[in-house]
Order: C-alpha cells, then sequence, then structure tokens
C-alpha cells in the first residue's frame, strides 16, 4: 500500500544554544486508504486524492518513515553554570550533567507549569522527555516551581538494565533501545515470556524469525509463493544459505522501500530482482518467485512478472541453513548480501514451497516449524468481543477473520437463528460426526452419494484407525477439482481419482467400492477408475468417528490423507454398505450446517407432504387421503384397490390384524395383486425397525421378477422363491402364503412355480428323473421349486419325487412346502404390519429388498377369515391412491 514518492520528506532544523531541535517535516504520500491501514500510523492517518499522509497529535513531529511520531523539542534546560543541555539522545532521552542545579520550565496547552529548580545527585541520569517508562526506577531528588516556559513532563531513569528481569520459558533479557526487554521463544509472550501464544499465522514485530526445514530440494529450481501483510516498508521476509553469512550461495526476499527483491547468489555472482510496483502496506500481498538454474522471475500480486539472471556460469544452489521467515539470528552479517539491516514487520498467512504448504505452527504442534524468536501470532485478537450465541464457539479462521461455530439447528453470523435443515449445507468450516465403521467393513466397502460442490478442495468424508495420524483410513476428497477416493489397510494408501473435473455447482452421482485391496470408483460417466492400496493387508479397521463434511481437528486425520480443509457444498444422499445414513439427524454432533439452495427448502409439499430430494428436483410424499405433484388434491372416492408407487406404503398396528399376523405358529395371508415392476417389497413384519441380522421377521416381495418368501424365527434365515414372467402381464394374480411352524409355501394361482436358494445356494428342479446340482440347480426348463435353510440335508431323487431332509416337492403338483431351521415355531415382531413397502426399504430390511412395491393390491386377507379394507384399516400410510379394478 505504501507507496513513498522521492523527495516528499523535506526536513528544515534549527538547533541554537539553549534548544533542542525543531523540524519542519512535510508529509509522505502513500498509496491506498486509511480504512486498510489501520495500523500504519502512529496517530492520525488523513485519505486524500487515490493515497492518505500520517499525521502527528499536537505537541509531536512526523518523523523521516513519514509515520512514526516524536514529541516537539521545546525545551529549554538552564543551567546556574550556564551549560546547556547535552541533545546526544534526542529522540527521546536528553543526557543531564551531574551535580548541577537547572531551571526547567513545562507549559502544555492550558495546563501551565514551572520548574525552578532540579538538584541532582553527583552521578550520570538519563531524563526521558514523555510518558514515564515503568520499566525502570526514577530517581529525582529535588523539584521547585518557578519561571514558566515550554517543556515535556520530566522523569529521571537509570540506563536501561536487566538487573531485575526474569524472563520464563527460555527466554532472555536484551537492553534495547530505551528499554529492557524480554526475547521470547516461539510458543511464548508477553513481557516476561510468561504466556502460551500458539502460532498458525505469525505477527512480526521487527525483532524476531522463525526457523523450518532446511529446503533440500531446491537445488535445481524452487517456488516460493508467500501471501503477506506487511506494516512496514522494510524488512527480510524470507532467507536461507550455505553459509551463515550469505557470502556463498543464498536466496533472500525482502521489503526494500516498499518494493519486492528477490535476490539469489548461485556462486558466481548475484541476481537481483525488483518489483515495479510497491507492497500495499496494511493490506495482503501474493508474492511468487521462481528459480529455474540462473534464471529468476518474481510477481507481485496481478503485475506484470519481472525476470533475471544470476552472473556467472553456475547454475544449482547450496543451501545448508534452515529457511528463516521474517528475521534471521544475526540481521547484522547478512545485511549487505540480503539488502536490508531490518526485519519483517507485519503478518504473513501462508508459505508454499514447491507446491507444499507449509504449516507454521511448533513441530510439537504437528506443525514445521522448528525454533523461532518474538513471533506473535496475527489472529490473536480476532474473536476480541464476538459473542456467538445458543452454544457456538468463536474461532480464527485465517489471520484476519474468524466464524462463529455453530451448533446443530442454528445458523447465523453470531448462531443466533433457528433452522431447520432438508438439504445440508457445508460452509469450508463445518462438520457431522456419526459412529465410525468399526470392524463392518474388514473386507468390502461401499459408500453411494449425491452432492453438489462448490469448492476445488476439501474433505467429504474421512473414517480412522485412531487419532495418531496413522494406521487405517477411508476418505472422499475434493481434490484440484478432481473427486479423490483414498483407502489405507496398514502399509500404503489406494488413490483413485476422477478422470475428469467434477463441475461445480452442479449435482452429481458416485459410488465407490472396496473388495480387500482393490477399489473402484464410478462417478456420473465418467469412465471406471480402479487402483489397489500397497502392501498385502486386506482388512480395513476403523474405530474412530465418521466424519462428513469436514473435521473437527485435523491434526487426527492420517498424514497420508493430506488433508487440510473442509468440504464446501451439498450432501443430498449419502449409503454406506448398503444402509442409507440420515447426514444431519442421525448424527452425534454437527457444527455450521446450513441449508442447501434447494425447492425442498421452501417446503412446496402442501397437506404434511415429505418433500423428497431429488438431485436438483423434488418429489412429495403424500400422507394418506392426499395426492397430486405436491399432495394439492384430496382423495375423495373409496379405494378397494390400492395403487403403490415404489415410494408408498400402509402401515397397520390394529390388535386383530397383528394377532393374526404373530400370535401362535401360523401365519396364512392371502391378497390379489397386479405388479407394474420387477422389484418391491409387498408385505412386511419384522422384531426390529431397522433389521438386525438375528431379528425375526416375514417378508413377501419381488427381486429381479422373482416372487421371494423370507422369514427368519430366530434358528436363521428361509428363502422360497417362485421365478415366473406370467406375474408381469397386466393382469390380477391370486397369491397366498402359508407358514404352519417351521414349514411354509407360496401358492400362485393354484399352480406352484417356486426357486429358492440358501446358505450354500441349492437352487433344485426336478423333471424326469434328471436332476443338475452345482451353485445353481436346474432340470431342463421346467418349474422350480427352492427350499432354503442352513444345515446339511440328504437329496433322494426317486421317480419324479424330490425328497429333501424334510422339505418335499412333488412333480407337478400344485403344493411345495419347506422348514425353516432350528426349533423355532413362532414369529415374534414388532407388532407391525407394512403392506406395498415401508419407510427406507433397503436400510429397513438389511437390503433384503431395495424398493417398495410398484403397482396394484387388493382383497387382502389374513388367517382365512378376516378380510379387511387396505386404506381404512391403516394407521398411516404414504402416496397411496386408487387402482383401476378392472
Amino acid at each position: 500500500m505504501a507507496k513513498i514518492f522521492e523527495g516528499t520528506l523535506i526536513f528544515v532544523c534549527f538547533i541554537t544554544l539553549f534548544t533542542f531541535l525543531e523540524c519542519e517535516i512535510h508529509e509522505a504520500f502513500f498509496s491506498g486508504d486509511c480504512k486498510k491501514a489501520t495500523t500504519f500510523c502512529k496517530h492520525e492517518c488523513i485519505d486524500i486524492d487515490k493515497g492518505f499522509i500520517c499525521k502527528c497529535h499536537s505537541g509531536y513531529q512526523l518523523q523521516k518513515d513519514g509515520q512514526s511520531c516524536q514529541r516537539i523539542s521545546g525545551y529549554q534546560f538552564i543551567g546556574s553554570n550556564g551549560i546547556s543541555v547535552d541533545t546526544h539522545h534526542l529522540s527521546s532521552v536528553q543526557s543531564i550533567p551531574s551535580s548541577q542545579q537547572h531551571n526547567l520550565v513545562h507549559s502544555e496547552a492550558n495546563n501551565q507549569i514551572s520548574y525552578n529548580k532540579l538538584t541532582l545527585k553527583n552521578e550520570n541520569h538519563n531524563v526521558i522527555l514523555g510518558t514515564k517508562v515503568d520499566t525502570f526506577s526514577p530517581v529525582q531528588d529535588h523539584v521547585e516551581l518557578g519561571a514558566t516556559g515550554h517543556l515535556a513532563p520530566l522523569a529521571i531513569m537509570r540506563p536501561p538494565t536487566c538487573d531485575e528481569i526474569i524472563c520464563q520459558n527460555g527466554g532472555h533479557c536484551v537492553a534495547r533501545g530505551p528499554a529492557a526487554k524480554c526475547d521470547c521463544l516461539l510458543g511464548f509472550g508477553g513481557r516476561y515470556c510468561d504466556k502460551n501464544v500458539p502460532v498458525k499465522y505469525p505477527k512480526f514485530s521487527g525483532d524476531g524469525y522463525m526457523a523450518f526445514p532446511v529446503l533440500t530440494d531446491g537445488y535445481k529450481q524452487f517456488e516460493v509463493k508467500l501471501n503477506i501483510r506487511p506494516d512496514r516498508s522494510n524488512g527480510l521476509i524470507l532467507f536461507s544459505g550455505e553459509k551463515k553469512n550469505a557470502e556463498s550461495d543464498f536466496f533472500s526476499i525482502a521489503l526494500m522501500d516498499g518494493f519486492v527483491e528477490f535476490r539469489y547468489d548461485c556462486g558466481t555472482g548475484m541476481a537481483v530482482i525488483k518489483s515495479k510496483d510497491r507492497v500495499d502496506i496494511g493490506d495482503w500481498n501474493m508474492v511468487t518467485v521462481k528459480r529455474v538454474g540462473n534464471e529468476g522471475s518474481l510477481k507481485l500480486n496481478d503485475h506484470d512478472m519481472i525476470q533475471g539472471l544470476s552472473q556467472g556460469a553456475y547454475s544449482r544452489l547450496t543451501l545448508r541453513l534452515k529457511l528463516y521467515l521474517g528475521g534471521y539470528i544475526d540481521m547484522h552479517s547478512i545485511a549487505e548480501r540480503v539488502g536490508v539491516t531490518q526485519s519483517f514487520v507485519g503478518c504473513i498467512q501462508s508459505m508454499n514451497i514447491n507446491n507444499e504448504q507449509y504449516d507454521m505452527r511448533q513441530v510439537t504442534s504437528f506443525g514445521q516449524a522448528e525454533l523461532g524468536l518474538n513471533v506473535g501470532e496475527c489472529s490473536s485478537e480476532e474473536c476480541l468481543g464476538v459473542t456467538c450465541q445458543n452454544g457456538g464457539l468463536c474461532t480464527a479462521t485465517s489471520a484476519d477473520k474468524h466464524v462463529c461455530l455453530c451448533l446443530l439447528g442454528w445458523t447465523g453470523e453470531l448462531c443466533q437463528q433457528r433452522i431447520e435443515i432438508h438439504v445440508p449445507y457445508f460452509g469450508g468450516h463445518s462438520f457431522v460426526r456419526h459412529p465410525g465403521l468399526e470392524r463392518s467393513s474388514l473386507s468390502f466397502t461401499e459408500i453411494e452419494m449425491v452432492f453438489k460442490p462448490i469448492s476445488w478442495e476439501g474433505l467429504i468424508l474421512y473414517n480412522g484407525y485412531t487419532n495418531d495420524r496413522k494406521g487405517d483410513f477411508i476418505s472422499l476428497a475434493m481434490r484440484e477439482g478432481h473427486l479423490e477416493f483414498k483407502f489405507d489397510l496398514g502399509t500404503g494408501p489406494g488413490v483413485l481419482r476422477s478422470i475428469q473435473h467434477v463441475t461445480l455447482n452442479e449435482w452429481h452421482h458416485v459410488k465407490v467400492t472396496r473388495t480387500g485391496l482393490q477399489g473402484i470408483m464410478e462417478i456420473d460417466n465418467q469412465l471406471r477408475v480402479e487402483g489397489n492400496a500397497e502392501g498385502g493387508f486386506t482388512q480395513l479397521t476403523l474405530l474412530q468417528d465418521l466424519y462428513i463434511g469436514g473435521h473437527e481437528n485435523f491434526d487426527q486425520i492420517s498424514k497420508l490423507a493430506n488433508l487440510t480443509s473442509s468440504y464446501t457444498g451439498c450432501i443430498q444422499k449419502m449409503i454406506i454398505n448398503g444402509r442409507p445414513l440420515e447426514v444431519v439427524s442421525d448424527a452425534r454432533e454437527g457444527i455450521n450446517i446450513d441449508n442447501c439452495d434447494h425447492p425442498c427448502v421452501d417446503q412446496p409439499c402442501l397437506n404434511a407432504g415429505e418433500c423428497q430430494p431429488d438431485k436438483g428436483e423434488y418429489n412429495c410424499y403424500c400422507p394418506l387421503g392426499y395426492h397430486g405433484s405436491d399432495c394439492e388434491d384430496i382423495i375423495e372416492e373409496k379405494i378397494d384397490a390400492a395403487h403403490f408407487s415404489g415410494h408408498s406404503y400402509l402401515k397397520y398396528s390394529e390388535k386383530d390384524i397383528i394377532e393374526r399376523l404373530v400370535n401362535g405358529n401360523k401365519i396364512d395371508v392371502q391378497m390379489k395383486i397386479k405388479p407394474e415392476t420387477k422389484d418391491g417389497l409387498l408385505f412386511w413384519s419384522g422384531k426390529h425397525y431397522p433389521l438386525t441380522s438375528s431379528s425375526d421377521f416375514f417378508a413377501l416381495g419381488f427381486t429381479n421378477g422373482a416372487l421371494i418368501l423370507r422369514y427368519n424365527l430366530g434358528g436363521g434365515e428361509v428363502k422360497i422363491t417362485y421365478n415366473s414372467t406370467n406375474l408381469f402381464d397386466g393382469k390380477w394374480h391370486d397369491i397366498r402364503v402359508q407358514r404352519d411352524k417351521t414349514d411354509s409355501f407360496i401358492m400362485v394361482d393354484n399352480s406352484q412355480v417356486v426357486e429358492g436358494s440358501s446358505p450354500g445356494r441349492y437352487t433344485i428342479l426336478n423333471t424326469n428323473q434328471r436332476l443338475f446340482i452345482g451353485k445353481f440347480i436346474m432340470v431342463d426348463n421346467s418349474q422350480v421349486v427352492e427350499v432354503s435353510s442352513p444345515g446339511s440335508y440328504t437329496i433322494l431323487n426317486t421317480n419324479q419325487r424330490l425328497y429333501i431332509g424334510k422339505f418335499m416337492m412333488v412333480d407337478n403338483s400344485q403344493v411345495v412346502e419347506v422348514s425353516s431351521p432350528g426349533s423355532y415355531t413362532i414369529l415374534n415382531t414388532n407388532q407391525r404390519l407394512y403392506i406395498g413397502g415401508m419407510p427406507e426399504v433397503s436400510q429397513n430390511s438389511l437390503n433384503k429388498f431395495t424398493s417398495g412395491f410398484h403397482g396394484c393390491i387388493k382383497d387382502l386377507m389374513l388367517a382365512e377369515d378376516y378380510l379387511f379394507n387396505l386404506v381404512d384399516h391403516a394407521e398411516s400410510g404414504r402416496n397411496v391412491h386408487s387402482c383401476q379394478t378392472l
């Protein structure tokens, strides 16, 4: 910002025998404005055309740098013997001869005070003109008031000394200028280095530095990017070299009179590349320097790139010193080579070298800074005066920005506004936390997601084994505009990256799977990407929590994941290992979750309808009695035959219905169906909701065109399959399912064709005494009966009759019977019955069925005697309307 025009500083000084100093200093003009240069001018900042100048308060005078102020020296020291005052330390301290008496005069505005006589002890003293410095003890013998004159307040001080200063935490005292102070090691600050100062965005005050590891990959070439906010026009920003005094190979980046200067020497002569424009003082500036061999370049902000060459034939740069940021341990020793004597004053937001983003925290805090001196934190005051509401917490997000971290259900700058989430939006400082996958994904993992990214970078999903940045992990992230899938089984990650960029602000569908070492990623219509993890381990163990949209502490993420920022964008759907995950409502914790820009946010569904997102569009799930695209129409006619859309269901809990379904050891269900698609759940009653592997349940539905009866009484699952395309002819078909203790059968239109499977996957068909046994057993093209249950069975094939243990199929007969394994005979469910589907079919059936029924159902009867109306007896339902009964 500070662009100082030459010749603007003019000094006219008059010195007399009894007058210390009077100077007229004309203003220095700086480009920019006072709003951005809030700390640049010591007293006052005044905007003028296309720039600003600094002014001092009354009684002070502008200094050579155009920004500092010093008290005006309109003072007279008149000794009794006619000796005048020594003006050697005129900037702030005046020396007064000892054993003398002096008449001193002070006058300020309306407050006029006179000093007649001052008696000093017989030793040298320093007199501070201005506010008393409380670092030292004043020594004052005798003061008498007398004649008037003009003098600032007077205090008599000893010379700076470290005698009474004890620095803590490894700091050491130095007597620098008019005061003594503690130089504090990195991580500490305060007057005595007694305060902890965690550093993430370093702030330098002109007397400090940070040191990073030696730059080992800069021998032939390097590229450095620095985001800096300078408060002074001169100072060393970055330095490294071969020797401590920079007499041979070195490179440096410095500010000189507001210009950026890049210097380097490969051993045969130095290159000096200087920007044509000055930096903006008090504002952020991006500095980029490159060196390839002896060729170098410098770019400041959006200005033109400046190029240059080092002298001589050598083109390799040897660096043995650490990388020093903000200053150096001995500025005097390198001043001639780097061109400046001062250290940097200001803040540094980021440093990137050879595409590596440096973590400027200490190595003890997962950063890369090995040591430092007198370094503050630029963001330390960002949250002062900020009060986040409703449990929110303020945190700095950069050197000069902050954000309130709002709990789930709250939003706004101060978390002051309640919010109901429909489609979650993650704003770059967000996350939700779920239970981890633990050992549920040892050999196989599958993640399906619908998302809309808004930024090219950010963590979407992460689950790890430990919090020490080691071990197994799985991650999904945006990386340079690509979607990246990583998984590590303990011996090195597999990395799968989308071939093309993922377009921003558009909805995308991705499915990633892992089987052992092998991973697969499929996104939209892009080519499938495959890859393997390193090493020989094949199992994935994830004991920590699962994070979506970001992480609360990136220091707990595996180093090999290389993730430092959170996701910015929307997540509409996520399914993990076949089970839909409610991103927000199932979360243990969430921070800064807002609503995505989506039609569902405006709640378009009427009459208590539920808005279901479908990428950029939506569908309404209508309650019983309503239909239409927005549930706007009332269903007035009586529904005898109900139509189900695949996202429909009817729920029953009436006592007469449940008793006929679950009490005792028999079930008899009859209905008429007219299916329209080859997948869908017809009938469900389960003990647990959602289902577990040991839960009792009884279900009937279609999978890939096969009508399947599945149930578990507690001793293992039975699966009976009827496979025929005749059911999809647009006509009504009679279905009857019976269970008597452990035995059950399906009857379809009074002629049975049944196919089934069990652990071991036996499929049995018997016609004309020909029997084929393998993973699937099929005889000719006849109709099929399948019996399923765990265990071993004796198979006997004799003259068109097939006996399998307790199960019997008679060729061409009308009945097929099977028996469930174990000794359990009673079905124990949760006293609920669903017809035509249920909420979250895939999740709540453990993926046994993936959708609701699509078609019509009528004439449902239980226990041979209880015929009830589908809709009138339902407790609740969704998306059900009348079906044509022809």
